[in-house]
């Protein structure tokens, strides 16, 4: 193949390269092509054999190829063609394709030949592109830094959360984006990821802040994956901005503080207040005796029932604060045996009946809030019936990885209209029960819920007897948030 000394050998192996190649003279005229590249333009050995290597190119490049391929010939060099631009082939069909050119001067008795590889990367440019776009359309902001970590790629989302254009990041170091007092740092971090680059959240448990193009700190999560992108060793940066979220949890805590600091006093200043009016009341029937006027016994009655109402709601108020709290111990839960504890210490009255069904095996869970969950809508059930006799049905069924617990009644029912509003504090749908209830039930039922991660809902329709409580309690635990 490159003269009449060449092995046979060399030959076979020319021919069975997995890649397509093209021999010619300095003249740019074809001497030579592999049965790769044959395939791969789908032409014959005879109709490439002794044309100008233009051929093989779109028309719009052939003058301007003759060019290169006369300076090239000049100073030959190994180098790849076309760098920094898009190169393309044209096949026997007439169809164009990218494509990867190499090029290579050997000197044969014959004299300099250029031996030019070719390859078809149009799979890659597909892959490339629909790795474009995926990353310019992620809800999450992406940077793709290189090994000096300076920026090589931005998406619209990280433009948007640091106030940047597009050109502004672009070879930007990796560093100015981070706060000044933690570059140091983020330095020997640089040089310990790029050792042994992993794919990993950054900062640890510390909080993470980027800074926007106005000097302001921006709250972020950041997560790092070492990715190859043209042929280099890149590093792919993930970053959301948890602004909102931050200020979520902080208002959340700060809520929770207030309650707690306000049902710290309620029960410290205000139980003992009403410990001695009672006391005081107390006294005061003991002194008037039974001769007191009938008058007077009714008003300190009522004051009697005022004051236990009071020392109700306090304790009312206090589970309501502690309901959110999460650190109870989990422990194997069986939901037929919480039912039976739960009716064995609160039997429903003469005339009511009550249904158990489960079929849920045993499950990892805080038992104390489940039982109180349950004794609340089982409470409630046979409080805010309107008859003397009643039937509750409850069961618990497998969904998922939750256990679905449902409370039914043939009660008078809940208006639909109100089926939000039994679940906010002091909220009660019955007027003839303002003495007896506090109207916090409900919503320490829906708080504790929601703090093991579940969710409460109410079913009644509007002229139909009976309401159904139904809630969702995770079956196997889950790592909680700190704070």
């Amino acid at each position: 193949m490159f003269g009449p000394e060449t092995p046979h050998l060399t030959n076979q192996v020319f021919d069975a390269a997995p890649t397509g190649f093209v021999l010619t003279g300095t003249d740019g005229r074809i001497s030579h092509v592999n049965k790769y590249l044959l395939n791969l333009f789908g032409y014959s050995r005879e109709e490439i054999v002794g044309k100008e290597v233009e051929f093989l190119l779109p028309q719009r490049y052939h003058g301007q190829h003759k060019l290169l391929r006369e300076e090239y010939s000049a100073a030959p060099v190994t180098r790849r063609m076309g760098a920094g631009r898009n190169l393309f082939a044209r096949d026997a069909e007439g169809h164009e394709f990218p494509v990867e050119i190499g090029l290579n001067a050997l000197e044969t008795p014959e004299g300099t030949r250029i031996l030019a590889s070719v390859v078809d990367i149009s799979e890659r440019i597909r892959l490339e592109t629909a790795f474009q776009n995926i990353f310019d359309a992620s809800p999450y902001g992406m940077v793709m830094a290189d090994r000096e970590n300076r920026i090589v790629m931005t998406n619209p989302r990280v433009l948007h959360i640091l106030g940047y254009r597009p050109e502004e990041l672009q070879g930007m170091a990796l560093e100015q984006l981070i706060p000044e007092r933690y570059r140091q740092g983020h330095a020997s971090n640089t040089h310990a990821y790029r050792t042994h680059p992993t794919v990993r959240a950054m900062g640890g448990n510390r909080d993470l802040t980027a800074l926007h193009r106005n000097g302001k700190e921006v709250p972020v999560e950041i997560g790092l994956s070492p990715v190859v992108w043209k042929d280099a060793r890149m590093t792919l940066a993930a970053i959301t901005d948890i602004s909102v979220r931050k200020k979520m949890v902080l208002d959340l805590r700060q809520a929770n503080r207030d309650l707690e600091e306000f049902a710290h006093v309620a029960s410290h200043d205000l139980r003992a207040p009403l410990t001695g009016i009672a006391g005081l009341v107390e006294w005061v029937m003991e002194d008037l005796g039974e001769e007191a006027p009938e008058s007077v016994k009714n008003n300190l009655g009522r004051i009697q029932a005022r004051v236990r109402r009071m020392e109700r709601l306090i304790s009312d108020l206090l589970a309501y604060a502690r309901a959110g709290k999460t650190d109870a111990e989990l422990s194997l839960v069986d939901p037929r045996k919480v039912f039976e504890s739960v009716l064995e210490l609160q039997p429903p009255p003469e005339g009511f009946t009550v249904a158990i069904e489960s079929d849920v095996p045993p499950f990892e869970a805080a038992r104390t809030p489940l039982e109180t969950v349950l004794r609340n809508l089982i409470g409630n059930a046979v409080k805010h019936h309107d008859r003397a006799e009643g039937r509750i049905e409850i069961k618990a069924v497998a969904e998922d990885s939750y256990c679905r617990f449902t409370v039914a009644d043939d009660g008078p029912g809940i208006p639909e209209t109100a089926q939000e509003r039994i679940f906010q504090i002091f909220q009660t749908l019955s007027p003839s029960k303002q003495g007896e209830t506090s109207g916090i039930g409900l919503a320490v039922t829906k708080r504790l819920v929601e703090a093991h991660e579940g969710r409460i809902e109410v079913h009644a329709k509007d002229g139909q007897r009976g309401a159904e409580f139904s809630f969702r309690w995770p079956r196997f635990p889950t790592k909680q948030l700190e704070g």
